[in-house]
């Protein structure tokens, strides 16, 4: 190999949930690597935790804009979402998802998504007529009527027990805020394509984690069911089959319903607005990464997407992660901060300890490739 050949390595991870963020794990990567290697850093977010801030560093002159919100509880908090001209940028999972909780505060009962609703009235308010809806990480089970009755939903409830709205909702009347954002682009980014209800809904496989007791699993499905029937008195389509209509508690199918929003891939707009495929066709190895590296990951999530990227193309591709399932061979080598650490809440907690270890034996991997 000629020593004036300096190998591409395309670095685009997806952030370790509650520990490295995207950008983080970017800076590791090219401090120690770009002397011998040529780096290409593209920080990835497929809906999730720090998506927004992500996705709005590939628009031209993207903005923070602070405001007042309220958290899943609904206790205020100072909001961001990010501006690139009449385009807003509005993260879930920042505002009111479970990151804003403390684990012994998960309340599937009462968590709600309110404060993406204050955050969408501000930006409109404020100018925009496009909202870019980043929707994983979220804490509730609350199909959306959290935030569409705080901009302008009329709903009808049996009682007000609960601050999660579809627990106890009898009717709805979406005629207000249908006018008042007729004029209103909506995309919504998500990470999962489950639908609303059912084994494979919301409630099933995302309320267990969310703080949900297997009674109240079997409950919310079947309010989320009730809602559907609402729902579908507005829409021509198939609300109980909707291709991503069981992320983030159910907000998507509402929102696609009442507002027209196009419910799109995570995964695949980054891929698209991060210019991946371009900066991929100039790569010698790629390095994807997540907090957990599992079967879902072959099913949408970011590595899994850009693993697939890799096989087409021949390009070898290498994961870090926090922790892996075993069987899941769509990468050339995993490397896992777990390996590195006393134990998972070390692993977690310490990132920043063990990490700088994980990258030095990558690069020792990438060595012996590029000899």
């Amino acid at each position: 190999m000629s020593d004036s050949f300096k190998p591409t390595v395309l670095v685009a991870p997806n952030a370790f949930k509650d520990s490295l963020t995207a950008p983080q794990i970017c800076d590791y990567f090219n401090s120690l690597l770009s002397g011998r290697y040529r780096v290409i850093s593209l920080p990835a977010g497929d809906g999730g935790d720090g998506t927004a801030e992500i996705i709005a560093s590939y628009f031209p002159l993207p903005r923070p804009v602070y405001f007042p919100a309220v958290d899943a509880l609904e206790r205020p908090v100072r909001g961001t979402y990010y501006r690139s001209g009449k385009t807003a940028i509005i993260e879930l999972a920042g505002i009111c998802g479970l990151k804003t909780l403390k684990i012994q505060e998960y309340d599937v009962l009462n968590a709600n998504t309110t404060g993406v609703g204050k955050a969408v009235n501000h930006a409109v308010t404020n100018g925009a007529n496009e909202i870019l809806l980043c929707v994983g990480g979220s804490a509730s089970i609350d199909g959306g009527l959290g935030a569409l009755t705080e901009m302008g939903l009329k709903i009808t409830k049996s009682h007000d027990k609960y601050r999660n709205h579809i627990i106890d909702l009898k009717q709805i009347d979406p005629s207000d805020l249908k006018i008042k954002f007729k004029d209103v682009k909506f995309t919504i980014l998500c990470d999962v394509e489950n639908p609303l209800y059912g084994k494979t809904g919301a409630a099933y496989v995302f309320a267990p984690q969310k703080g949900a007791s297997p009674q109240q699993v079997i409950q919310l499905d079947t309010y989320l069911k009730r809602y559907a029937s609402l729902l579908t008195g507005y829409s021509n389509a198939d609300v109980a089959g909707l291709k991503y209509g069981g992320a983030a508690g159910g907000i998507t199918t509402a929102f696609a319903v009442f507002l027209g929003a196009r419910l799109i891939s995570g995964s695949e707009y980054y891929l698209q607005v991060s210019g991946f495929e371009k900066h991929l066709r100039e790569s010698h190895v790629v390095i994807t990464g997540e907090g957990r590296i599992d079967r879902q990951s072959l099913y949408g999530k970011m590595p899994g997407v850009i693993a697939d990227k890799c096989r087409q193309r021949h390009i070898p591709v290498i994961a870090v992660a926090g922790i892996s399932e075993p069987g899941v061979e769509i990468f050339d080598r995993i490397f896992r901060l777990i390996d590195y650490a006393p134990c998972l809440q070390a692993s977690i907690q310490q990132a920043q300890c063990y990490f700088p270890a994980l990258c030095r034996d990558v690069k020792k991997y990438l060595d012996t490739l590029f000899r």
